[in-house]
């Protein structure tokens, strides 16, 4: 039995949706690499987030049963431009995001084709399962500091490798 053909978009689209609402709930502009423009406001932001995922990679273990791995770096930046500015600040972001990706990460069918979640219609709505941390690997914070001798700009990245298993049909 196939991996399902589907799964790479619902799981990209699950986990992009989870990391945007914790950006969005703090008001920090977000993109996703792969599906977001990268506009000038964007940029020009004093705190922003650039989400990048991985995967999924996908092995089949047994007939119909499937490991999926994905993983996740969220690129913090912060422009401290002399301004009065908290500078823990992105690390008040990195433990968001930190958090966020601690906890299980439901996975649904959301898309625009057919067999996807219609919003409105509850019936089409499907949970796959949940991503969760890699057992022993945890939710890495990397802290690079100021990335240039003259720009102000600081980085901070959180990294999380994610798993969880599918199953499909009768075995």
């Amino acid at each position: 039995m196939a991996a399902n053909p589907n799964w790479t978009r619902w799981i990209f689209a699950s986990l992009a949706l989870h990391l945007r609402e914790i950006a969005d709930a703090n008001d920090l502009p977000a993109l996703v690499d792969h599906s977001d423009d990268r506009s000038a406001s964007f940029m020009d932001a004093t705190d922003r987030a650039e989400i990048r995922i991985t995967g999924p990679h996908i092995r089949e273990r047994s007939r119909g049963d499937f490991y999926v791995r994905v993983e996740v770096s969220v690129l913090l930046s912060s422009r401290y431009d002399g301004q009065l500015k908290n500078a823990l600040e992105i690390h008040r972001f990195a433990g968001l995001f930190q958090e966020a990706l601690t906890l299980p990460i439901p996975v649904w069918n959301y898309g625009a084709e057919s067999g996807d979640f219609v919003e409105g219609q509850p019936a089409t709505q499907l949970k796959l399962g949940c991503l969760e941390t890699v057992e022993r690997e945890p939710v890495r914070v990397f802290h690079f500091g100021q990335i240039h001798e003259t720009d102000k700009l600081k980085q901070t990245a959180v990294d999380a490798k994610l798993q969880m298993e599918l199953t499909v049909g009768g075995s």
